[in-house]
């Protein structure tokens, strides 16, 4: 269909796919303009209609000689009958249009529309199409790629939408938390074991400060003394009147584990104990916790503290490959993470879409696999994707890796703050950058050196296996068959394991995947079917175990032991088992949705080491919410620091209260049916873990949005357990979870959110609650001292907007409100008044 001089005016929102190195309005632009609008639901079954309106904005009319290329979440593309633009999907999340035979050509001014059909519905802002580019072919020469503007239709009633978040729902949760204790000066997170008020005088830190260490404490000084006067103001000096004091525990056996500490305050004296430096560096944590809502003069009250962590292993995956983090925003975190005493970090440095770690002697994975950009073959640069831009060159979050210097820094730098790096080699799936990047070894040596081209081969050239990966690639496995794939992870494994020796570290483990390996791979492999042959073997889950279980033997030749995803320990006969439980340092449970959650403590009774990944409690790339402006997935559920904060390690099928529309869970029967967790099990239970995936990121302040608050209830979890509505039921557990619950946010309000702003952190506000009764309009919100200011008249709600003090009369049929706290604000919530 086409149309003439279609007018683009009433557009309530505009995306523009501007890239680096196209910033001036000198530099050329495409000759079209496209709009997008989501159509139709369920067209077909599983199908949702959606349209491109292409305007030539150019004084030319457009012919055939054209692609317009675009990023998108991964989805399947329809367009049924003949079609003057076909739109179809490259790979995984890259798609492209272009004219077909039936395209004439297109006058100046003229639009038409493109419609088609994709799989998933859209209802996030952050999904819609980007990184619009457009070639021109001329005399069989391909032009320079040009920005292609995209003005995006507002989704059709977002507060209609399913998962919109419900006004009064919010409301009503927030009456949870009224009546929270007022804070204590050991209310921190995570919570402390035990605090206890004791006899001496209050400690006042104003002006200078003395510290005495040994010299095996020394390190954890250094970075005291740092926070003490970068962040307080603190002289930190060898006399004064107050002194610190960090000692070794008198009494070794009082620790309860190695990151055991105590502190007592009094009488000018602040003393932090332990029996290893790593509990020292908690106390000093703990200490500079305890500062964060003073002001100076500082004064602490007398006190005993004792505490340890519950769990071992409390750590967070951030994912570099989808979109880039740099080094400097990275060490950013771990300081971060380390002062809520998170002591992992697991480094995901590679995907489908980037490798970013640089690797000697395999220096194709970051000269190819480390930049996206326009290609047609994947031999200089990978697909653009997920708006990371057309030019290779260009600093974005699509290019990018760590130096082997800046890795090593890295670990350095991690390890005086006392958080382990566990580096994670997707493989065999989600391996598409590593990939490419050896067929590009393979095109530059073949013909002076075929030996060295196929060293490293991850594919095979002769395989005709299809399948599609839940990401939509096509070409994402290696080989597992091939004698140069195992190569290439032990050269890997080798060069990481260098870096940390040189790093002064052991390297213990490295993380392998394993996960979400598609339907219908190797099945057309040559060589796979010949391994399968002399194996004895019958179906691909057979070359699974083959490949993890030689794995775990490459990693033990190594000195090392094997991590993974829950796919490493799932479905194997009896003897690998036995193999890989001995082998295995940690295994990533991440599967929690309803139907997939007993495999967690299946595997811990199967004696698996099992760190607690969650999907509905602990994946920080879930948006918080439904509305639409939130950046994130919802695939399993929406996560918010509530949610990361109720879930329990060891009743894990009681960790979510609410489903996704806000409806209460019924706990009671939670657990009926399911696997119970044994005795055995239960020491299997290693730690837990939050993911950071990166697809709907793109720039560190995403990042971080959606690591704070929801990373402190992963905090808070894994030091503590055990919380005291864990074997509670019924109304006694309601309150108990309420009460804890509402503590928990005093704190966020009161300490976290003002450290966070003075500090430079970003973090999202939650937003309020609203309920007309009885014509009175109410509102509240989590955080206390923020405020609520709201509209009566469909406007955006500003700072200037109304406040929002007691219960105001209501004749309005359209309320709209935000949260404003520490001079950022919340997205807005809509009410409908019935």
């Amino acid at each position: 269909m086409r149309i003439l001089k279609l007018p683009l005016a009433g557009l309530l929102f505009c995306v523009m796919a501007l890239f680096a190195g196209c910033k001036t309005s000198n530099e050329p632009k495409a000759p079209v303009a496209l709009t997008w609008e989501m159509g139709a639901s369920d067209i077909e079954p599983g199908y949702y209609e959606n349209t491109f309106i292409l305007k030539n904005i150019s004084q030319k009319p457009l012919k055939k000689n054209w692609t317009i290329y675009y990023s998108q979440l991964p989805r399947g593309v329809k367009q049924e009958g003949a079609s003057e633009v076909k739109v179809e999907v490259v790979n995984g999340n890259f798609f492209k249009m272009y004219p077909t035979d039936e395209f004439a050509s297109l006058a100046p001014g003229d639009s038409m529309r493109i419609t088609f059909l994709c799989t998933y519905k859209l209802d996030r802002n952050s999904h819609v199409p980007e990184g619009i580019y457009w070639v021109e072919t001329v005399d069989g020469k391909e032009g320079s790629p040009l920005p292609v503007a995209l003005k995006a239709l507002p989704l059709p009633s977002p507060e209609s939408m399913s998962g919109y978040p419900d006004a009064t729902k919010i409301y009503e949760s927030n009456l949870r938390l009224s009546g929270a204790p007022a804070l204590v000066q050991s209310d921190i997170l995570p919570s402390v074991k035990k605090a206890v008020a004791i006899e001496g005088d209050n400690v006042v830190l104003e002006g200078k400060v003395a510290l005495a260490f040994p010299e095996n404490f020394a390190g954890e000084a250094k970075l005291l003394k740092e926070k003490l006067t970068g962040l307080y103001g603190l002289e930190v000096v060898g006399n004064a009147s107050v002194k610190i004091v960090l000692e070794e525990l008198l009494d070794r056996k009082e620790a309860v584990n190695d990151e055991y500490y105590t502190i007592n305050i009094g009488d000018n004296l602040i003393k932090i104990s332990a029996a290893t430096p790593h509990g020292i560096f908690n106390g000093t944590q703990t200490l500079l916790s305890m500062l964060k809502d003073k002001q100076t003069p500082y004064l602490l009250e007398a006190v005993s503290i004792r505490d340890y962590p519950d769990l071992a292993y409390r750590g967070q995956m951030i994912d570099i490959a989808r979109n880039f983090t740099a080094p400097e925003n990275l060490k950013k975190l771990v300081d971060i993470f380390a002062s809520y005493k998170l002591n992992v970090l697991h480094f995901h440095f590679c995907d489908d879409e980037a490798w970013r770690l640089e690797i000697p002697g395999l220096e194709e994975l970051t000269a190819v696999g480390s930049r996206r950009g326009h290609t047609t073959d994947e031999s200089q640069c990978l697909y653009p994707c997920y708006d990371g831009g057309y030019d290779p060159d260009a600093k974005t979050v699509g290019n990018g890796y760590y130096s082997r210097e800046e890795f090593i820094d890295l670990l350095k730098y991690a390890a005086e703050r006392h958080v382990r790096i566990v580096p994670e080699i997707e493989s065999p799936g989600h391996a598409r950058a590593a990939i490419v990047s050896m067929k590009a070894r393979y095109n530059k040596y073949f013909e002076t050196d075929p030996g060295k081209a196929t060293e490293y081969m991850l594919s095979e050239p002769e395989d005709t296996s299809r399948y599609v990966s839940v990401q939509y690639y096509t070409d994402n496995v290696m080989n597992v068959a091939l004698p140069s794939t195992y190569r290439f992870m032990e050269k890997v494994i080798q060069e990481l394991n260098a870096m940390y020796q040189e790093a002064g570290l052991s390297l213990f483990t490295v993380h392998l995947g394993g996960d979400e390996v598609p339907r219908g791979v190797w099945m057309g492999s040559p060589k796979c079917q010949e391994l399968m042959k002399k194996k004895g073997m019958t179906k691909a889950h057979d070359l699974s175990e083959y490949f993890i279980t030689q794995m775990a033997d490459v990693m033990q030749k190594n000195g090392l032991k094997f991590s993974g995803w829950q796919e490493v320990a799932l479905g194997h006969t009896e003897e690998a088992h036995q193999q890989l439980r001995g082998q295995a340092a940690g295994v990533y449970c991440w599967n929690t949705v309803p139907g997939s959650d007993e495999v967690v403590y299946q595997t811990a009774n199967n004696g698996y080491p099992v760190i607690l990944c969650n999907v509905g409690n602990f994946y920080m790339d879930m948006a918080y919410n439904g509305h639409p402006d939130e950046r994130g997935l919802d695939w399993g559920g929406y996560v918010d620091e509530s949610v990361s904060f109720s879930m329990l390690p060891f009743s894990i099928y009681r960790s979510l209260r609410v489903d996704m529309a806000g409806n209460p869970i019924d706990l009671g029967n939670a657990e009926k049916g399911k696997t119970a967790l044994t005795e055995i099990g239960k020491k299997h239970i290693m730690g837990v873990q939050g993911q950071l995936f990166a697809e709907t990121i793109r720039s560190f302040d995403g990042v971080e949005y959606l690591l704070f608050p929801k990373i402190l209830g992963l905090a808070e979890r894994g030091w503590n357990a055990h919380p005291v509505w864990e074997n509670l039921s019924g109304v006694r557990e309601q309150q108990a979870f309420n009460q804890a619950l509402a503590l928990y946010y005093e704190k966020i309000s009161k300490s976290e959110m003002p450290y966070w702003a003075k500090n430079g952190i970003n973090f999202r506000l939650p937003q309020p609650g609203l309920l007309v009764k009885d014509g009175n309009l109410y509102a509240n919100v989590a955080i206390d001292g923020a405020e609520v200011r709201y509209t009566t008249d469909g406007s955006e709600p500003t700072a200037q907007s109304t406040l929002w003090k007691e219960p105001v009369k209501c004749g309005s049929l359209v309320v709209k409100a935000k949260t404003f706290y520490q001079g950022k604000e919340s997205l807005t919530i809509i009410l409908n008044v019935e």
